[in-house]
Protein backbone atom coordinates (compact mmCIF):
# COMPACT_ATOMS: atom_id res chain seq x y z
CA UNK A 1 0.00 0.00 0.00
CA UNK A 2 1.20 3.26 -1.38
CA UNK A 3 1.86 6.28 1.49
CA UNK A 4 3.21 9.77 1.41
CA UNK A 5 6.00 11.27 3.08
CA UNK A 6 6.11 15.03 3.48
CA UNK A 7 10.19 16.12 3.05
CA UNK A 8 10.63 18.85 6.00
CA UNK A 9 13.54 20.43 4.61
CA UNK A 10 11.51 21.75 1.47
CA UNK A 11 7.79 21.70 3.41
CA UNK A 12 6.34 23.34 6.22
CA UNK A 13 9.72 25.73 6.25
CA UNK A 14 7.48 28.70 7.16
CA UNK A 15 8.40 26.87 11.08
CA UNK A 16 11.66 25.73 13.00
CA UNK A 17 12.64 22.10 11.62
CA UNK A 18 12.10 20.60 15.11
CA UNK A 19 7.79 22.11 14.55
CA UNK A 20 7.41 20.68 10.82
CA UNK A 21 7.15 17.21 12.51
CA UNK A 22 3.98 17.98 14.42
CA UNK A 23 2.45 20.49 11.00
CA UNK A 24 3.60 17.40 8.76
CA UNK A 25 1.25 15.14 10.89
CA UNK A 26 -1.59 17.65 10.72
CA UNK A 27 -1.50 18.03 7.11
CA UNK A 28 -1.80 14.18 6.67
CA UNK A 29 1.55 12.90 6.37
CA UNK A 30 2.46 9.83 8.61
CA UNK A 31 6.14 9.56 7.40
CA UNK A 32 8.71 12.83 6.81
CA UNK A 33 12.29 12.45 5.12
CA UNK A 34 14.70 14.93 6.12
CA UNK A 35 17.29 16.08 3.77
CA UNK A 36 20.13 16.93 6.12
CA UNK A 37 19.22 15.80 9.83
CA UNK A 38 22.89 16.56 10.72
CA UNK A 39 22.37 20.25 11.93
CA UNK A 40 20.70 18.66 14.95
CA UNK A 41 21.25 16.23 17.46
CA UNK A 42 19.69 13.34 16.48
CA UNK A 43 18.06 12.62 19.98
CA UNK A 44 16.18 16.21 19.53
CA UNK A 45 14.95 15.06 16.18
CA UNK A 46 13.91 11.48 17.29
CA UNK A 47 12.03 13.05 20.27
CA UNK A 48 10.01 15.84 17.98
CA UNK A 49 9.38 12.82 15.82
CA UNK A 50 7.62 10.91 18.12
CA UNK A 51 6.03 13.38 19.73
CA UNK A 52 4.49 14.25 16.81
CA UNK A 53 3.41 10.81 16.30
CA UNK A 54 5.73 10.45 12.76
CA UNK A 55 8.14 8.35 11.66
CA UNK A 56 11.37 9.46 9.72
CA UNK A 57 11.64 7.26 6.79
CA UNK A 58 14.41 8.40 4.60
CA UNK A 59 17.65 10.90 5.56
CA UNK A 60 20.20 11.90 3.30
CA UNK A 61 24.03 10.89 3.79
CA UNK A 62 26.55 13.86 4.92
CA UNK A 63 27.76 15.97 1.84
CA UNK A 64 30.94 16.45 3.03
CA UNK A 65 33.25 19.52 4.29
CA UNK A 66 31.47 21.35 0.78
CA UNK A 67 28.21 20.94 0.21
CA UNK A 68 28.47 22.21 -3.21
CA UNK A 69 30.14 18.63 -4.44
CA UNK A 70 26.75 17.24 -3.95
CA UNK A 71 27.84 13.85 -1.98
CA UNK A 72 31.37 12.19 -2.16
CA UNK A 73 30.97 9.01 -2.67
CA UNK A 74 32.77 9.55 -6.62
CA UNK A 75 35.17 12.12 -5.52
CA UNK A 76 38.90 10.74 -5.68
CA UNK A 77 40.68 10.09 -2.38
CA UNK A 78 37.78 10.40 0.27
CA UNK A 79 37.16 6.90 0.94
CA UNK A 80 38.49 7.51 4.72
CA UNK A 81 35.82 10.84 5.18
CA UNK A 82 33.17 8.92 2.94
CA UNK A 83 33.48 5.47 5.64
CA UNK A 84 32.88 8.36 8.38
CA UNK A 85 30.17 9.88 7.04
CA UNK A 86 28.34 6.27 6.45
CA UNK A 87 28.80 5.79 9.40
CA UNK A 88 27.32 9.04 11.14
CA UNK A 89 24.46 8.34 9.17
CA UNK A 90 24.36 4.74 10.10
CA UNK A 91 24.33 6.18 13.41
CA UNK A 92 21.21 8.64 13.08
CA UNK A 93 19.58 6.45 10.85
CA UNK A 94 19.08 3.66 13.89
CA UNK A 95 17.65 6.02 16.10
CA UNK A 96 15.27 7.36 14.17
CA UNK A 97 14.65 3.82 13.02
CA UNK A 98 14.79 5.16 9.42
CA UNK A 99 15.43 2.12 6.65
CA UNK A 100 16.58 3.99 3.70
CA UNK A 101 19.84 6.42 3.37
CA UNK A 102 20.10 8.81 -0.07
CA UNK A 103 24.11 8.25 -0.99
CA UNK A 104 24.33 11.53 -3.31
CA UNK A 105 26.97 10.65 -5.74
CA UNK A 106 28.78 14.38 -5.98
CA UNK A 107 29.65 16.08 -9.45
CA UNK A 108 32.60 15.26 -11.42
CA UNK A 109 34.48 16.61 -14.03
CA UNK A 110 34.36 15.36 -17.42
CA UNK A 111 37.72 14.09 -17.64
CA UNK A 112 37.20 12.42 -14.36
CA UNK A 113 33.57 11.07 -14.99
CA UNK A 114 33.88 7.64 -15.94
CA UNK A 115 36.93 7.26 -12.71
CA UNK A 116 33.96 8.80 -10.93
CA UNK A 117 31.17 6.00 -11.69
CA UNK A 118 34.10 3.45 -11.02
CA UNK A 119 34.12 5.30 -7.08
CA UNK A 120 30.39 5.63 -6.42
CA UNK A 121 30.13 1.62 -7.35
CA UNK A 122 32.71 1.21 -4.76
CA UNK A 123 30.92 3.70 -1.98
CA UNK A 124 27.70 2.46 -2.42
CA UNK A 125 29.21 -1.17 -1.83
CA UNK A 126 30.51 0.33 1.19
CA UNK A 127 27.38 2.02 2.01
CA UNK A 128 25.59 -1.04 1.62
CA UNK A 129 27.77 -3.31 4.42
CA UNK A 130 27.96 -0.16 6.93
CA UNK A 131 24.06 0.58 6.55
CA UNK A 132 23.06 -2.76 7.24
CA UNK A 133 24.53 -2.44 10.74
CA UNK A 134 21.71 -0.09 11.06
CA UNK A 135 19.12 -2.24 9.12
CA UNK A 136 19.06 0.85 6.95
CA UNK A 137 19.82 0.67 2.59
CA UNK A 138 21.51 2.68 0.38
CA UNK A 139 19.50 4.44 -1.87
CA UNK A 140 20.64 6.15 -5.39
CA UNK A 141 19.47 9.31 -7.09
CA UNK A 142 19.66 10.10 -10.40
CA UNK A 143 19.94 14.30 -10.41
CA UNK A 144 19.52 16.22 -13.03
CA UNK A 145 21.98 17.97 -14.99
CA UNK A 146 19.94 21.99 -15.40
CA UNK A 147 19.51 21.83 -11.49
CA UNK A 148 22.93 20.29 -10.49
CA UNK A 149 25.72 20.85 -13.48
CA UNK A 150 28.22 18.21 -13.31
CA UNK A 151 26.56 15.40 -11.12
CA UNK A 152 27.36 12.40 -11.93
CA UNK A 153 24.54 10.40 -12.29
CA UNK A 154 22.71 12.28 -14.36
CA UNK A 155 20.81 10.04 -16.13
CA UNK A 156 18.61 6.78 -15.21
CA UNK A 157 20.59 4.28 -17.74
CA UNK A 158 23.83 4.82 -15.95
CA UNK A 159 21.85 4.61 -12.75
CA UNK A 160 21.09 1.29 -13.62
CA UNK A 161 24.80 -0.01 -14.87
CA UNK A 162 26.05 1.25 -11.49
CA UNK A 163 23.46 -0.57 -9.51
CA UNK A 164 23.74 -3.61 -11.55
CA UNK A 165 27.85 -3.54 -10.42
CA UNK A 166 27.17 -3.14 -6.98
CA UNK A 167 25.91 -4.55 -3.92
CA UNK A 168 22.34 -5.76 -4.87
CA UNK A 169 20.82 -3.72 -1.48
CA UNK A 170 21.31 -0.94 -3.23
CA UNK A 171 18.25 0.71 -4.54
CA UNK A 172 17.50 3.57 -6.78
CA UNK A 173 15.31 6.70 -5.67
CA UNK A 174 13.39 7.87 -7.74
CA UNK A 175 12.76 11.20 -8.94
CA UNK A 176 9.45 12.03 -10.65
CA UNK A 177 11.15 15.92 -11.18
CA UNK A 178 14.38 14.93 -11.78
CA UNK A 179 12.85 12.25 -14.58
CA UNK A 180 10.70 14.97 -16.04
CA UNK A 181 13.60 17.69 -16.35
CA UNK A 182 15.56 15.15 -18.38
CA UNK A 183 12.67 14.90 -20.83
CA UNK A 184 11.89 11.64 -20.02
CA UNK A 185 7.41 10.65 -19.44
CA UNK A 186 7.83 9.66 -15.84
CA UNK A 187 5.36 6.78 -15.34
CA UNK A 188 7.40 5.07 -18.50
CA UNK A 189 10.93 5.44 -16.73
CA UNK A 190 9.10 4.38 -13.53
CA UNK A 191 8.40 1.49 -14.88
CA UNK A 192 11.08 0.40 -16.87
CA UNK A 193 13.32 0.89 -13.98
CA UNK A 194 10.65 -0.28 -11.37
CA UNK A 195 12.63 -3.68 -10.42
CA UNK A 196 15.16 -1.36 -8.73
CA UNK A 197 13.28 1.58 -7.06
CA UNK A 198 13.29 1.26 -3.36
CA UNK A 199 12.01 5.53 -2.86
CA UNK A 200 10.11 7.58 -5.19
CA UNK A 201 10.01 11.60 -4.73
CA UNK A 202 7.66 14.10 -6.56
CA UNK A 203 7.54 17.35 -7.36
CA UNK A 204 6.12 19.12 -10.96
CA UNK A 205 8.45 20.01 -13.87
CA UNK A 206 9.55 22.90 -14.33
CA UNK A 207 10.12 24.89 -11.31
CA UNK A 208 10.17 22.00 -8.81
CA UNK A 209 6.79 23.23 -6.88
CA UNK A 210 3.38 21.34 -5.86
CA UNK A 211 1.40 18.60 -8.36
CA UNK A 212 -0.46 21.25 -10.72
CA UNK A 213 2.30 24.07 -11.11
CA UNK A 214 4.05 22.46 -14.08
CA UNK A 215 3.19 20.38 -16.78
CA UNK A 216 4.06 16.85 -15.33
CA UNK A 217 0.45 14.28 -16.35
CA UNK A 218 0.84 13.20 -12.29
CA UNK A 219 -2.94 11.41 -12.66
CA UNK A 220 -0.83 9.32 -15.42
CA UNK A 221 2.29 8.92 -12.78
CA UNK A 222 0.87 8.34 -9.94
CA UNK A 223 -1.41 5.69 -11.69
CA UNK A 224 1.34 3.98 -13.08
CA UNK A 225 2.86 3.70 -9.68
CA UNK A 226 -0.37 2.27 -8.24
CA UNK A 227 -0.70 -0.72 -11.03
CA UNK A 228 2.71 -1.46 -10.51
CA UNK A 229 4.08 -3.70 -7.56
CA UNK A 230 5.36 -0.63 -5.79
CA UNK A 231 4.03 -0.38 -1.99
CA UNK A 232 6.28 1.89 -0.45
CA UNK A 233 6.70 5.63 0.17
CA UNK A 234 5.79 8.59 -2.08
CA UNK A 235 7.85 11.49 -0.85
CA UNK A 236 6.85 14.85 -1.46
CA UNK A 237 9.57 16.84 -1.94
CA UNK A 238 8.83 20.51 -4.02
CA UNK A 239 9.57 23.59 -2.86
CA UNK A 240 6.02 25.43 -2.27
CA UNK A 241 4.91 27.93 -4.27
CA UNK A 242 3.40 29.67 -1.66
CA UNK A 243 2.57 28.89 2.21
CA UNK A 244 2.93 24.98 2.48
CA UNK A 245 -0.67 24.17 3.60
CA UNK A 246 -2.32 26.45 0.89
CA UNK A 247 -0.31 24.28 -2.00
CA UNK A 248 -1.54 20.79 -0.10
CA UNK A 249 -4.81 20.69 -2.77
CA UNK A 250 -3.19 17.66 -4.69
CA UNK A 251 -3.30 15.14 -1.83
CA UNK A 252 -7.05 15.36 -2.20
CA UNK A 253 -6.87 15.52 -5.72
CA UNK A 254 -4.97 12.32 -5.90
CA UNK A 255 -4.83 10.63 -2.66
CA UNK A 256 -8.50 10.81 -1.14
Amino acid sequence: MLGLSANISLLFRELPLLERFAAAHEAGFPTVEIQNPYEYSAGALTSAARAANVDIILINAPLGEDPRTLGTAGLANREAQFRAELQRAAEYAQQFGARMVNVLAGRAEPQDRQAAVRRVTDSLGVAAEILAQANAVALLEVINPVNAPGYCVADFDLAAEILAATDQRVGLQFDVYHAGMLGLDPARAFTQHLRRIRHVQFADSPGRHEPGTGGLDFRNIFGAIRASAYDGWLGAEYHPAAATLAGLGWMGEYFQ
